[in-house]
């Protein structure tokens, strides 16, 4: 039996000028690849992080709906006149119906909703730290009293110290005028 032999293609031109330049070119050393490669390494890694957004941004965008945004601007905006009004830098007309007769019960009211709708919308931001909180060790009752009396005996020793300062310097000074 005869084998078949394969027609042998004839090398185009490109390839020939490819395989030409491959002889012809110089071999890296194994350093310079290395150092070809980390550098190239850098520049994509580079180059992603320069067009990738911030990870607050993707969280923001990713788990928080814009409407909470749009509430809680609402909700700030009408807590800021509920303030107003109680304050009395807004004045409500008395001719108004109904509110103008209250206008410190609807001040009232549109502070407590507005408070409402601040946290409501604000919940689901801090939403994912409520775990965080269990894994935390608190202080006892006893080492948390002991601190508290420690930072008040330090506040106390440092106002006595600089009111003797300020005595021992105004007497200085008196003397000197």
């Amino acid at each position: 039996m005869k084998k078949k032999r394969k027609a042998v293609k004839p090398i185009a031109e490109e390839e020939k000028v490819i395989v030409e330049e491959q002889e012809a070119a110089p071999v890296q050393s194994e350093r310079e690849q290395i150092e070809e490669k980390v550098v190239t390494k850098i520049k994509t890694k580079r180059d992603k992080e320069e067009n990738k957004p911030s990870r607050i941004w993707n969280y923001i965008k990713e788990e928080h709906k814009w409407e909470n945004y749009v509430f809680l601007g609402i909700s700030i905006v009408t807590l800021i006149l509920g303030v107003l009004i109680l304050v009395g830098t807004l004045v409500v007309r008395s001719d108004f119906p109904v509110i103008g007769s209250f206008p410190i019960v609807f001040g009232w009211i549109l502070v407590v909703v507005a408070a409402a709708g601040v946290i409501y919308a604000l919940y689901p931001m801090f939403k994912p730290a409520f775990p965080e909180f269990k894994k935390i060790t608190w202080l006892t009752g006893s080492k948390l009293v002991g601190n508290i009396i420690r930072v008040f005996l330090f506040i106390l020793i440092f106002t006595l110290l600089f009111l003797l300062y300020d005595s021992f310097i105004s007497q200085v000074l008196s003397r000197i005028f």
